[in-house]
């Protein structure tokens, strides 16, 4: 779908009605923002190539101009002794240029883990220090088997500092720097030259805190803005795959089977739709990020209604498509979802009540069952979500309900200004016990099981590069090294392993065709060195193979200034790194391993565990509309604890989607299915439990039938999360519920035993419903049930998954 935008817009779904001709001229950087949120990694990759190609420029003139560590060519040298010192220069040039570039490069990404402009500048004045002491120990020491045992001491060090958060992060990073570069150059400089060296990092800080504030000084409300360009660009994009998979879907006479490979696709779309809505809720505390007159609340409620109705409105248009209709309603379902796509309101509107008519036709609907359900379900998402994109035209804070609490907090932690991933799911899961043998039982903080690891990792990938050669062993201690950054799961590092040495590959052959054909024109090798980098940083978070390939081509350029280059070598870069990475994975699979069964069920029991705080807090709603803690506020902020929890599930998980892992792969796959619709379920369920939506009440009989439904459900997520806790003893999840034997019997206190079935709910659910009035069949609290049994289905589904026995009410266990 094209679309443009309005630049200077606070509505994050403003630029949905923009003209056509508009939106046809700007597709491409429509495709840009809904790529990359909030245009980060573009602007990261930029401030990055930028302050690198200013400070190398600087370098070079600051050693011009000084001098600093420069040899005088005497004029009547001899030609052989002059071209030594010719060469003992330029390689200082080189290292004054280099020292310059690692501070602007490490500079660049520990800066955008800070918010703001004080925390930017303090860290900033702090990443030298460690650099420079370091620097100063690797000058100092000259024992080689010394100084390469240090070597892996610092790394291990380094990686421990990650306790002190993304400085203690980016400082062990630069420690680690400091001590290879003081290794390595101690044949050129001395200790007596420390100065030199001091001034030329210095220059390089100054420079790059000169670059970031002025031209990239973080500023709330415009990085809050272009999160929301993002999010509509997604929007679009939704918008426009649902109508093409509708059509395609009636065009194969709704077989299940067509279009599978573009539900994927969809699926995808609104995982990325969510995490730009999750990543607009991460700046909302900040005041400084609204415009004038929205209310952090007021921007978050409308957020969320906007985009679980688009997400419902996919959803029921698929199931739609699949179900023998009246022709009428599948051509208006068609005809909602082109307005959708197309920004046409009136359309959408007029097109919702032509399918609302079979619905209301007196004598009788000739839509019964479950097709009128999900027909209602999709003529009221359409309504909902024009009335959301009108929401957004009226004076913010005009339709605030009267009951909506003042404070706002979000629920979304961000880790330099991403989703943090499987980072806080594999930590939980590090200082748990394993259901393995004596290694996995170790608990640890996942700091220092990284640092152990490391330590060994990189003292053998040392021992073994040295044997491949003496001077290039550091290619198979960096492959060893990177391998444990960014990464948090066995799997996360293997597949980085693996990338690491494709993308060397690959680079190797780019690296080689690009030095021959450049040769020795500097300002060409510069240029090359940049735009490598730059599509390394941008593209590294899609796939790390990228970064391997820009660092690969950077380095053979390197080596061609340095007058080093043989494809030989860069062969040898490649024997190295696939030394390195093998000994990475050795280390991953045999030392205090963190195996990603372990880190999945940690995953799986807190999306469950969020599930079941939503789910209770909407009983609560539904029993006692007017509950402070079942308020609209306290609703969506589960349902992004939900969606947090999700995102996290989906990042854990995602590694082991292949044959490599056996029969974890389809189990995972299985619990992933469940976990989608449970999901799908739950923010319905938050929508048809709102006091702002409810038009008809419970009464007594319903009350006492939802409350003994809800102790059912409550003790039977417990049976599953236990199921999923650490091994025996170790503490129970807190938020484990007391288990209930059967209906009206009062459950006993404590936490559910372990080895407990899942005992269906569903049916007192629907004793609930069923003493509601009949005419109420698409009341807000009968569907507000049905969510509830629902989600009792996708939560039996996923306890079989995870080896809990299911079991209903009054049969044997299945």
């Amino acid at each position: 779908m094209t679309a443009g935008y309005l630049r200077d817009t606070a509505d994050p779904l403003d630029d949905f009605s923009s003209p056509p001709a508009r939106r046809a001229r700007l597709a491409w950087l429509d495709w840009l923002d809904a790529s990359d949120p909030g245009l980060m990694r573009l602007r990261m990759a930029t401030e990055v190539m930028v302050s690198i190609g200013v400070v190398l420029v600087a370098e070079w003139l600051f050693v011009r101009a000084t001098g600093a560590l420069q040899v005088r060519i005497p004029a009547a040298a001899p030609a052989a002794a002059a071209a030594q010192l010719w060469a003992l220069n330029h390689a200082l040039m080189v290292i004054a240029m280099m020292l310059g570039a690692i501070m602007a490069m490490i500079i660049g990404f520990g800066a955008s883990m800070f918010p703001t402009a004080r925390e930017q500048v303090v860290t900033m004045v702090f990443l030298p220090v460690p650099l420079l002491v370091f620097l100063v120990a690797g000058l100092e020491i000259h024992d080689r088997p010394v100084s390469l045992a240090l070597l892996a001491i610092t790394l291990a060090a380094g990686a421990y500092a990650r306790r002190f958060g993304p400085r203690g992060f980016n400082g062990g990073v630069l420690a680690f720097m400091g001590m290879f570069l003081g290794f390595f150059i101690q044949d050129y400089v001395t200790l007596a030259d420390f100065g030199w060296l001091a001034a030329e990092v210095g220059l390089g800080t100054v420079l790059t805190m000169i670059v970031h504030f002025a031209l990239f000084r973080p500023h709330p409300g415009a990085a809050l803005r272009r999160m929301q360009r993002s999010y509509s660009a997604r929007a679009r994009s939704v918008a426009s795959e649902v109508s093409d998979l509708y059509q395609a879907t009636l065009r194969a006479g709704g077989d299940p089977a067509a279009g599978q490979r573009a539900e994927r696709q969809l699926h995808q779309q609104l995982l990325r739709l969510n995490e730009a809505a999750l990543l607009i809720d991460a700046q909302l505390d900040n005041p400084a990020a609204l415009a004038p007159g929205w209310s952090p609340a007021t921007l978050h409620q409308r957020l969320f209604d906007a985009e679980v109705s688009l997400s419902n409105v996919a959803r029921f248009a698929i199931a739609l498509a699949r179900r023998p209709l009246p022709e009428v309603v599948a051509t208006q379902v068609g005809r909602a979802l082109e307005a959708i796509r197309d920004a046409n309101l009136a359309g959408v509107r007029d097109a919702a009540d032509v399918i609302r008519r079979p619905l209301d036709e007196p004598g009788g609907s000739p839509v019964e069952g479950t097709d009128r359900i999900v027909i209602g379900r999709f003529a009221t998402s359409v309504t909902e979500f024009s009335a959301a994109l009108r929401a957004f035209r009226l004076y913010p804070d005009s339709h605030v309900p009267d009951d909506e609490p003042a404070g706002f907090q979000t629920q979304v932690t961000t880790f330099g200004g991403w989703l943090p991933g499987s980072a806080f799911i594999a930590g939980a899961a590090s200082q748990e016990r394993g259901g393995g043998g004596w290694l996995e039982r170790v608990r640890l903080a996942p700091y220092a099981r990284i640092a152990i690891q490391l330590g060994i990792a990189s003292g053998v990938a040392i021992v073994a590069g040295d044997a491949m050669s003496g001077r290039r062993f550091y290619w198979a201690l960096l492959a060893a090294f990177i391998t444990f950054m960014g990464a948090n799961t066995a799997g996360e590092q293997i597949r980085k392993s693996l990338f690491r040495v494709v993308g060397t590959l690959v680079g190797v052959v780019i690296g080689s065709l690009l030095a021959h054909a450049v040769g020795d024109m500097v300002w060409l090798q510069i240029v090359i060195v940049l735009v490598s980098l730059f599509i390394g940083l941008y593209l590294f978070r899609i796939n790390y193979t990228f970064m391997t390939i820009g660092i690969t081509v950077m380095v053979s350029q390197l080596y061609v200034e340095l007058d080093e280059f043989s494809n030989n070598l860069l062969l040898l870069r490649l024997g190295e790194t696939a030394v390195g990475a093998a000994v990475a994975i050795l280390t991953i699979l045999l030392v205090l391993p963190l195996h990603i069964r372990r880190v999945a069920r940690v995953a799986a029991r807190q999306q469950l565990e969020a599930l079941a705080d939503l789910a209770d807090r909407c009983t609560d709603r539904l029993a006692d509309p007017a509950s402070v803690a079942g308020s609209d506020l306290e609703l969506r902020a589960a349902a992004r604890r939900v969606d947090t929890a999700y995102q996290a599930l989906v990042a854990t998980v995602w590694p082991m989607r292949t044959p490599l892992f056996g029969r974890l792969a389809p189990q995972i796959a299985g619990f992933m299915t469940t976990a989608v619709a449970s999901r799908h379920y739950a923010r319905n369920l938050v929508l048809d439990a709102s006091t702002r939506s409810a038009d008809t009440g419970l009464d007594a009989a319903s009350m006492a039938a939802l409350a003994v439904a809800r102790q059912q459900l409550a003790a039977s997520v417990a049976a599953v999360t236990v199921a999923l806790a650490p091994a025996a003893g170790d503490a129970v999840p807190e938020s484990a519920a007391p288990g209930v034997a059967a209906p009206g019997v009062a459950a006993p206190a404590g936490p559910a035993p372990a080895g407990r079935p899942y005992v269906r709910s569903a049916s007192l659910f629907a004793r609930a419903a069923d003493a509601l009035p009949r005419t109420a069949s698409l009341s807000r609290p009968q569907l507000a049930l049905r969510d509830l049994q629902l989600l009792d289905g996708a939560f039996a589904e996923g306890a079989r998954w995870a080896g809990v026995p299911v079991t209903d009410l009054d049969t044997a266990v299945r």
